[in-house]
């Protein structure tokens, strides 16, 4: 098995570029054939990925965040490459969702010298792939103030101090969403499609999303005020939240947003602006290297 190892010396506040000796030792004290690189700046990781899967490299392992993991998924997406993980980032949730252990980097090594693999669903919307989350107007200016303060404050408490600073001045805006053909007209003030359980660094939005059942899960809080969403706010740590009435939770595997105007949404924590987002799913068709002994 040859493994390509991509590090995103960024990521994490620089935690992925302290980690490279780490990483390399590790993998070598394991007998695993590797070689490394180390991305410049975004897109660097996509085409490194892509370059080393029609190489013929096994296994892309992305050290970083979600976002390094979601651009070597674009990279090695339709080539037979399995994607391994080892979490330095600020989110992590894609490495949560595999069992991949948070914090342990030889741990994470030590998952792709087993090489046990699954084969999860590969998510796109528009021209992007993803594997985890897609958000879209609340969540995708909370995404981009969490980013920007990442360089000091990592995981879900970001997220959350992002959530308290956004909802102040955020105006939701109409939008007609399109699920397998049922449409519905809302002004939502957070809409997550989900593959995985959590996002936001380990906040538990759609509790009974599986990544290989070929379905968005789909959580969708439409326009309350902003009292009441800080007062429903903490159920989503435990996954509470999906009983309570102003929340819609719904499953489908086609799903359009129309809007009058451009809107922000976010992949996997990089955040975009468009008026139409068009996902789509294609089952198990990712293999991933997963945790666990």
């Amino acid at each position: 098995m040859r493994v390509m190892v991509i590090l995103n010396p960024k990521a994490g506040a620089g935690k992925a570029g302290a980690q490279e000796r780490l990483v390399a030792n590790t993998l070598r004290s394991l007998g695993v054939d590797f070689d490394m690189q180390r991305t410049g700046g975004p897109g660097d990781a996509m085409g490194m990925a892509r370059a080393a899967a029609d190489a013929g490299y096994d296994v892309v392992a992305a050290v970083g965040g979600d976002g390094t993991v979601n651009e070597v998924v674009n990279g090695i997406a339709h080539t037979g490459a399995a994607l391994a993980t080892i979490p330095c980032g600020t989110g992590n949730d894609f490495c949560r969702s595999v069992g991949i252990p948070i914090g342990d980097t030889e741990a994470a090594c030590a998952a792709i010298a087993r090489g046990r693999i699954r084969d999860v669903d590969l998510c796109r919307v528009n021209d992007r792939y993803f594997i985890s989350c897609f958000g879209t107007g609340f969540d995708a200016a909370v995404t981009r103030l969490t980013n920007a303060r990442s360089k000091w404050l990592r995981g879900k408490w970001n997220y959350i101090l992002s959530v308290m600073q956004v909802i102040l001045t955020y105006r939701a805006v109409p939008v007609t969403i399109t699920m397998d053909g049922k449409v519905l007209d809302r002004t939502p003030l957070l809409c997550a499609c989900m593959n995985a359980r959590t996002y936001g660094g380990g906040m538990l939005i759609t509790p009974d999303a599986k990544l290989d059942d070929g379905l968005f899960d789909v959580c969708l809080v439409d326009n309350i005020s902003m009292f009441r969403f800080l007062q429903c706010f903490g159920k989503v740590m435990d996954g509470s939240h999906v009983h309570l009435k102003e929340v819609e939770m719904y499953k489908a595997s086609h799903i359009v947003f129309e809007c009058s105007s451009p809107q922000a949404w976010h992949v996997e924590g990089e955040a975009f602006t468009s008026d139409r987002m068009e996902l789509t799913i294609e089952p198990r068709a990712v293999k991933v290297i997963t945790g666990g002994e």
